[in-house]
């Protein structure tokens, strides 16, 4: 074996090599110079501590008791730099990060978005897996000779990590050989794998190395003789050299003939799942339940309250939504798997500093922002938890809290308080981003209307769309937003008998200001009710008249949520990209100047922001690439007026009279509703039998996965034992049921003596059968006319006589 000076210098330098090769792997996550430092301090610890241990002859568990000593006293300096500037104050909680790192750091920097710096105690890991790799790999070599060549597993870990770790996208193709996909990852592959098979060459002949110098120095018979320093032993090296060349060869030529035909745009990365998307999933769109916002157990409870030194932002943003699949809109894959940690944020413009305080009416996991410009600061009992739980989609601007915000959470942040550019020039694309042909009332309106595909026809034909509605949060006055959306049937009653106390609150205070009257409008914004409210549009449009007057043609009725829908469907229509944006308007000012600054119906909100304030619009991009806000609320003065067919209207048009009208609820199924109804009985069935289908399913096949064990032993018996009954020849079907006998037996419980002869083995198990059995198998053996099948049999019947008393 080696001397321990040759083998601890032959570690150090792989390990020095390991640890350049995983700074360049993790380069991509880091890119900060810290990272060498984090590289040199790890590798000289790891091997010095166990040289140190070795010299002192320390016990393996004394020597990991200094390694754990001495990441204590190193951390902070080396992985938690942040602690150096907050000296003393901050030197503790660094040092309570950067131990607890060590369990929770993976974690943190998966999730940031790449590259993370020295951002808090995000060097831990780097730290950790190059301190502990240089460790176990000289621990290895030094106290395990025999398995030395086992170091190379922990040498090649600092690869992995950086590999494992970094980000999904792999490296471009070289300009000199573009079939050559990820040649970075190719290349620090090559490196450890050409590193692990040194060392395991180096520690495998160590000892055979000694032993040739010790041969040598005694007087080894010459070369030539059969002695190793002979012919035969250059030519084995000679050999071995060529075999390992050829072994490097042709791992390099079907790494690139295999790699061309790999993803080389992406790779999966555990940085790929992350608990933001898993969280999102399982909410309801925020659209689909704006509605409860407006019920009279809900509408003037406080969600947030917004403070800032200076100028507040037009809006806050809760949930941006991009994606609509007919039923609703929600949140797409791509923009699901964009939401991240948030460790800095660039620059904005007019960023002012706003605090904003949740109220008792808000629980949701979206967070109210304008345009990031800083890093949360969060205040209160959960301010280390919030900060720990906050992630941000960079696209869209969203943001959101994983474990939820709740009543007395805070925090303060830089926002953008500038105002948004106006939307201008043609659209971007050539043709509609959506199919037409599926929704026809969509396209017969926009083709009547008869404006261009520009921002100014776009935004022509939101402005008819807002005219020509109602605004209407329910389905029957006589009932909360709420409780309406999911009622299956209500009594219908006369908006002239109805006492104003008996109305929603939402509908006295539109009345007191507005004059609004109550019309019956369907929660939801499938692609069904969308497309009745286009009827709506179209059918009034119709009977009325191109030359009819702007009241005549009032007849789409709903929401913030259907408007919505619709407005970002007529967006995409004539080709511009449009997403929905639920979230409050803001003013400076509180009383009427905050309800002068939102729009008629949705009023803005100064200082408390409860759910009347809640509010929907579209956001559009157009040629010059910033989102545009665009609103959509529906009027509220002018009341819808119904037309019959065939009906014409007057010459000199007057205001039509108001006249008492029997209210009756529109058909059910005619759209989504807001809140969930009533199932029927096929789809409670539906709903609860996979479920416990899917559930038994997976507890059967856990229950054969665990039985699979204990069933092959006795299954794998059972067919030996029929080979052995079923050969041809009586001597060797004589020899299986000596051996059959033999394995019961052991199978019982009989100790049989280590190299016993058959009779010995017969006493040992102490019966006749096992005396007569012994004789005759010796007997097949030894003794020219062998056994007949008649003997072979009663072996055979002895067996299954022994088993059964056995029994």
């Amino acid at each position: 074996m080696m001397s321990r000076r040759a083998t601890l210098g032959a570690v150090a330098a792989a390990g020095a090599v390991a640890a350049l090769l995983g700074v360049l792997a993790a380069w991509p996550i880091y890119e900060t110079w810290w990272l060498v430092l984090v590289a040199a301090v790890g590798t000289v610890l790891g091997v010095g501590i166990v040289a140190l241990g070795a010299a002192r002859r320390l016990s393996l568990l004394a020597t990991g008791a200094l390694l754990a000593a001495a990441y204590v006293v190193t951390v902070v300096p080396v992985a938690v730099p942040r602690g150096l500037d907050q000296v003393p104050g901050g030197l503790l909680p660094a040092l309570l990060d950067g131990v607890a790192g060590i369990v929770v750091g993976w974690k943190h920097l998966l999730t940031l978005t790449l590259p993370v710096g020295t951002y808090q105690a995000v060097l831990v890991p780097a730290y950790l897996v190059l301190l502990l790799s240089a460790f176990f790999a000289t621990t290895i070599a030094l106290r395990a000779p025999r398995f030395a060549a086992w170091a190379a597993v922990p040498l090649v870990t600092p690869v992995v990590f950086g590999t494992v770790f970094g980000a999904s996208a792999v490296s471009d193709p070289l300009p000199f050989a573009p079939s050559i996909a990820a040649p970075r990852e190719i290349a620090l592959g090559l490196a450890a794998a050409a590193l692990a098979g040194t060392w395991v060459w180096f520690a495998a002949g160590a000892t055979r190395r000694r032993a040739l110098r010790l041969g040598r120095s005694v007087g080894a018979s010459p070369a030539g003789a059969g002695s190793p320093t002979g012919f035969g032993r250059g030519t084995g090296r000679v050999r071995r050299g060529v075999f390992g060349a050829a072994t490097v060869a042709v791992a390099l030529a079907a790494g690139l003939a295999l790699a061309p035909a790999l993803d080389a745009g992406a790779r999966q990365v555990p940085r790929d799942r992350v608990d933001p998307e898993i969280v999102l999933r399982e909410r309801p769109s925020p659209l689909a339940t704006y509605r409860a916002s407006k019920a009279d157990d809900a509408i003037d409870r406080v969600w947030f309250e917004v403070t800032s030194q200076g100028q507040l932002p037009d809006r806050l943003r809760l949930a941006v939504l991009d994606s609509y699949d007919g039923v609703d809109f929600h949140l797409s894959d791509a923009e699901l798997g964009r939401f991240t940690r948030f460790p800095s944020a660039g620059a904005v413009n007019e960023p002012e500093t706003v605090t904003v305080r949740v109220g008792d009416g808000y629980g949701d996991v979206w967070v109210p922002t304008a345009g990031l410009g800083s890093v949360p600061s969060f205040s209160g009992p959960r301010g280390a938890e919030l900060a720990d739980a906050f992630f941000v989609n960079r696209a869209t601007e969203a943001a959101i809290v994983a474990d939820g915000l709740a009543p007395g959470d805070s925090f303060s942040m830089s926002m953008s308080v500038a105002p948004a550019e106006p939307l201008t020039g043609d659209s971007p694309a050539t043709g509609g981003l959506i199919d037409l042909e599926a929704m026809p009332e969509l396209a017969a309106w926009i083709d009547a209307q008869q404006q261009p595909a520009t921002a100014e026809g776009l935004a022509t034909l939101i402005e008819r769309l807002r005219d020509r509605g109602y605004l209407s949060h329910a389905i029957s006055q006589s009932a909360s937003p709420a409780s309406s959306s999911s009622s299956s049937s209500s009594s219908s009653s006369s908006s002239s008998s109805s006492s104003s106390s008996s109305l929603p609150t939402w509908l006295q205070r539109l009345a007191a200001q507005y004059g609004t009257t109550f019309e019956s409008s369907a929660g939801g914004h499938s692609m069904a009710r969308v497309e009745q409210l286009f009827a709506q549009l179209n059918t009034q449009q119709r009977l009325a008249g191109d030359d009819a007057p702007p009241e005549m043609l009032v007849a789409a009725i709903g929401d913030d949520e259907q408007f919505a829908a619709a407005a970002a469907l007529i967006a995409r229509a004539l080709g511009f990209e449009s997403r929905v944006v639920v979230g409050v308007r803001l003013s400076e000012d509180a009383g009427r100047a905050a309800l002068d600054a939102g729009v008629p119906g949705v009023p803005a909100c100064a200082g408390e922001c409860t759910g009347q304030h809640l509010a929907a619009w579209v956001e559009v991009r157009g040629q010059q690439g910033s989102w545009v806000p665009v609103d959509v609320t529906p009027q509220v003065t002018m009341r819808p007026t119904a037309l019959e067919e065939g009906e014409q209207l007057p010459e000199f048009a007057t205001t039509p009279e108001e006249r008492d009208a029997r209210e009756i609820d529109p058909p059910l199924g005619v759209g989504e509703r807001s809140d969930p109804v009533d199932p029927s009985d096929d789809e409670q069935s539906a709903s609860w039998l996979w479920p416990v289908l899917r559930l038994v399913g997976l507890g059967a096949l856990a229950l054969v996965l665990l039985a699979l064990p204990l069933l092959f032993v006795p299954l794998a018996k059972r067919r030996r034992e029929r080979r052995r009954r079923g050969e041809a020849d009586a001597e060797v079907r004589a020899l299986g049921a000596w051996q059959q006998l033999v394995d019961d037996a052991v199978d019982s419980g009989v100790v049989l003596p280590p190299g016993a002869n058959r009779n010995e083995i017969a006493r040992a198990i102490g019966s006749a059968s096992a005396r007569w059995a012994a004789e005759t198998v010796t007997k097949a053996v030894f003794s020219a006319p062998g056994v007949t099948d008649r003997e072979a049999t009663l072996m055979w019947q002895l067996v299954d006589a022994d088993r059964a008393q056995r029994a």
